[in-house]
């Protein structure tokens, strides 16, 4: 935890503007509208909280011998109870309507909107429950500076006849500013000097944005490192010693990408003035190559840590292959990062639709692509990517790239990394592992519901926690809901259950339904026992969920990372500072091996007689 040291009033004035031409995934869009809404559940996307066969297994018993058709209507009977859990999920969905999911700070939640409210007008125009959230969309976008006024309903705010009365809220429209770095702060004491920023894209100002929050960690470091009467005769504006940043964490998990530019602007506020940051070239691309042309601002002497998980793809891959090839900091994580080496551009189309397609590949620091899949002519089954229409013969395949296959490349310190894949991490942070029910309450909304139904019959104290009577409260919300349907507690094994029970009653093995039952039972009940085993994870999953109906993003961020054992773990990692600097200890025989071949090659030393930076090794 820690205090927030962005300041809103600061970020006024970002603005989100995407260039697809130079974004290694096409661009992260993040819409222009006064309120970011979405149906819970809407009707054309909305997927039943069960694996649905279409017709499947009712094609392959046409090969069956004919004695088995009572076996088929036991498959209609189940393919009819599929058809009755999606019609009760879109009745559901029609019920829940359009409501707010996020309100932007500096905007909508500034404006007064906040997680959960239920949209009934934008203006004039009536929201029903067949209104889809494109209607809503469109009635919400307008030219910047006109007025629009949206009516909702909020639970737990009654009128004076005791029903939820609609309420109208009127703000100007304008072009929503969406910040890429979502919260930056300090980890622990902030005597400690452990920085932490939350990069969650990287838009046109994300190199803006860190360079800021870098700056605002490293005065918070020196005032927080100094007597109250030193704070009191200084000028924080003169503040400007920036080793007392001890450490710095820069959380890129689950972070899609965004602009090749601004990834760059990023890298650069980390590597030394004059290095090789990323490269690309492709078939008709025309050869790039990007290179730091300022001293960073992060000071050499604070420990850089780069958090990373699967989802950590593209343009944040750039940051995190530069940062680990030039040794300028670590890569934590769990195993691997996403592995998305590639340049696409996006062609507007007729009918607002686009085509995003590969122009080339890029390259990190040392050379190598982190590209982790391969898409070649040919293939078939599993590999399938797209069909010949008029033969029925596969046309290309994707395959991931095999360990045997990856290239090994040397770092600026001499240390062995490969490509393809992704990006490797230097030092392993296992994530808390959530329990299956964790999981099958936040995939169905069970939080977001029970969120909903407590504030309409309580209210948010300071110092807000759940406590014992609330989570029996909450555990009997969820008993209900399996029992009327809405929720399936065994729903991550359901598919499989489904699928046994096809194939029993196809050979005639009724008699196995029973034991199959009892499974399905045993399953449930072991389940439920995460409501023990897991007590204090789901109470702060409740909580969080409790107070994003209350609470700014950036409120919801800091706290969340008291209990991110990832975060806690490399705050530590830092903190001692002993692995981190034998990971990232020069390896003199490597360094000396390069030199030698360079010498080999007759290249002359007046390069290395020059301030030394390390240059792309690229293998085209």
């Amino acid at each position: 935890g820690g205090v927030n040291l962005a300041d809103a009033s600061v970020d006024v004035g970002l603005v989100n503007e995407n260039n697809p031409a130079t974004s290694p995934d096409g661009g992260a869009s993040k819409d222009s509208v006064p309120i970011q809404q979405n149906r819970n559940t809407p009707l054309d996307t909305y997927t039943p909280p069960v694996a649905v066969k279409d017709g499947g297994a009712s094609n392959k018993l046409k090969n069956v011998d004919k004695s088995m058709n009572k076996d088929k209507m036991g498959v209609d009977e189940e393919e009819d109870e599929d058809e009755t859990e999606r019609k009760r999920s879109r009745r559901k969905s029609m019920e829940d309507g359009v409501r707010v999911v996020s309100a932007f700070e500096g905007y909508a939640y500034d404006a007064g909107f906040r997680v959960g409210d239920k949209l009934i007008a934008v203006d004039d125009f009536p929201i029903t429950p067949t209104t889809s959230v494109d209607e809503v969309r469109n009635h919400l976008r307008g030219d910047p500076g006109t007025d629009v006024s949206i009516t909702f309903v909020r639970e737990g705010v009654k009128g004076v006849n005791g029903n939820y009365e609609p309420q109208t809220i009127t703000m100007k429209r304008t072009i929503v500013q969406i910040p890429d770095v979502k919260y930056f702060g300090f980890v622990g004491d902030p005597k400690d000097g452990i920085g932490y920023i939350d990069l969650s894209g990287f838009a046109s100002n994300a190199g803006r944005e860190v360079r800021f929050a870098i700056r605002a960690l490293q005065h918070g470091a020196e005032a927080a490192a100094m007597s109250e009467d030193e704070r009191a005769g200084a000028s924080m504006a003169n503040i400007a010693d920036p080793t007392k940043l001890k450490g710095l964490i820069l959380d890129l998990r689950s972070n899609p990408g965004g602009l090749l530019t601004s990834a760059v602007d990023v890298a650069t506020l980390f590597v030394p003035n004059g290095s090789d940051i990323v490269s690309a070239k492709g078939r008709g691309f025309p050869e790039m190559l990007y290179r730091s042309k300022t001293e960073p601002i992060l000071n050499p002497n604070t420990r850089l840590a780069v958090l990373v998980n699967e989802q950590t793809a593209s343009a944040s891959e750039i940051v995190t292959g530069a940062v680990q090839d030039l040794d300028v900091g670590v890569v934590v994580g769990k195993g691997r990062t996403y592995g998305k080496g590639l340049v696409q551009n996006v062609q507007d189309l007729p009918y607002q639709t686009a085509l995003k397609y590969t122009v080339a590949k890029y390259y990190t620091p040392s050379g190598r692509c982190i590209q982790s899949t391969v898409y070649q002519e040919g293939g078939r089954g599993d590999d399938l990517v797209a069909v010949d229409n008029e033969n029925g013969r596969s046309k290309y395949k994707a395959t991931k790239v095999a360990d045997k296959d990856r290239n090994v490349f040397y770092t600026a310190h001499g240390r062995q990394v490969r490509d393809g894949g992704g990006i490797e991490v230097d030092y392993k942070v296992e994530p808390q592992k959530a329990s299956p029910l964790e999981i099958i309450l936040l995939n169905s909304g069970a939080y977001s519901e029970f969120s909903a139904e407590w504030s309409k019959s309580h209210e948010l104290t300071d110092g807000f926690k759940v406590d014992d009577a609330t989570y029996k409260e909450f555990m009997k919300f969820v008993d209900e809901k399996q029992k009327s349907g809405d929720l399936k507690l065994e729903v991550l094994y359901d598919s499989q259950l489904k699928e046994l029970s096809k194939k029993l009653k196809a050979t005639g093995l009724d008699s196995s339904k029973r034991e199959l039952d009892k499974l399905r039972d045993d399953i449930i009940k072991d389940v439920r026992k995460d409501f023990i085993a897991y007590k204090n994870e789901i109470i702060e999953d409740v909580e969080q969920n409790i107070l994003s109906r209350y609470l700014p993003e950036s409120m919801l961020i800091e706290r969340g990372l008291r209990s991110d054992v990832q975060v806690e773990n490399t705050a530590k990692f830092l903190k001692d500072g002993m692995e981190f600097d034998k990971i990232l200890a020069r390896d003199k025989s490597r360094s000396d091996q390069n030199n030698a071949q360079k010498i080999a090659m007759g290249e002359s030393d007046a390069t290395t007689n020059e301030k030394a930076v390390p240059k792309l090794q690229t293998r085209w």
